[in-house]
């Protein structure tokens, strides 16, 4: 087996305009593993997850560092060989399912054409292979669903489509942007119960991009703390959640609400941190200029 990561970003830096947006971003993920790359809004989780599909705005530029998936490097390739992978190799599971999906066709369409696009089967091939992922993910009467537009489906139901799509050509890369942020409590417990099964059963990497710690800490296997585009702790779940080493993660935990204490008072990230943090990420992106100056 080998020890070539699926997915390596190694200094990575990326702007919009002339903003920072991450700042030396590292972090390697193998295959058969959950990475959970934590933090609040705004912090630049989703834009690793585009720079590594390559879906960037316009208006980015990947200023400096590596992303190498596989051991090929990503930055080098063609836009071609990066759409070839898209879908292939490397698949990603949205926020909102109900916008994910075409409202303009029918689910069997949606999944019958990417699977014959990127594995060249025939159509009826494909669409036993979409029956086949629809009753994976515990969808009833999926012939029947098959035929349905995403309206006539509920926001869980649409999010299991979404899902299968992912694991349908068994891509070795799974990008999982906030995939239960739209779900209420008990779809969502459901949907990260069958991502955590389907991973197990492509044995696919999955970076599961979240704000949730309690996520996390159900289905990731490593963590990443993101804050103003900067890595400030990553290692195995357990290691962190007992004895996190950064004020930040720290004080993410504790702002995190707890369902054991219901009437225990919520804590916000204490505003001094924030500030220093935002002083470092400043100092950070000035000593950048000069040594490029």
């Amino acid at each position: 087996m080998s020890d070539t990561p699926t997915l390596d970003i190694d200094g990575l830096h990326l702007s919009i305009g002339t903003t920072p947006i991450l700042r030396d971003v590292s972090l390697q993920l193998r295959r058969g593993r959950i990475m959970g790359l934590v933090g609040e809004s705004g912090g630049g989780k989703t834009m690793v997850g585009k720079a590594v599909l390559d879906v960037l705005p316009d208006v980015a530029r990947i200023t400096a560092g590596s992303i190498k998936f596989e051991g090929r490097d990503l930055l080098s390739m063609t836009q071609r060989q990066r759409r070839l992978l898209r879908g292939k190799s490397i698949s990603m599971i949205l926020q909102n399912p109900m916008s994910a999906l075409n409202p303009a066709f029918r689910i069997e369409h949606q999944m019958v054409d990417v699977m014959r696009f990127h594995l060249g089967i025939g159509a009826r091939e494909a669409r036993e292979r979409a029956r086949d992922m629809l009753d994976a993910v515990q969808i009833r009467d999926p012939d029947r669903v098959l035929r349905l537009y995403p309206h006539e489906l509920s926001g869980g139901m649409c999010q299991r489509v979404v899902i299968s799509i992912a694991f349908s050509c068994e891509p070795q890369l799974i990008i999982a942007d906030e995939p239960t942020t739209a779900l209420d409590v008990t779809v969502q417990h459901q949907i990260l119960k069958l991502i955590k099964v389907m991973q197990a059963r492509t044995n696919s990497a999955v970076l599961f991009i979240t704000h949730d710690l309690g996520v996390v800490a159900k289905v990731c296997d490593t963590i990443a703390v993101l804050y103003a585009g900067m890595i400030l702790e990553a290692g195995p779940v357990e290691k962190i959640f007992a004895a996190p080493a950064h004020d930040y993660t720290r004080a993410l935990m504790n702002a995190a609400p707890r369902y054991d204490r219901p009437n225990a008072l919520l804590r916000s990230i204490p505003a001094a941190l924030r500030e220093k943090l935002q002083q470092d990420a400043r100092a950070y992106d000035q000593t950048r200029v000069f040594a490029h100056a």
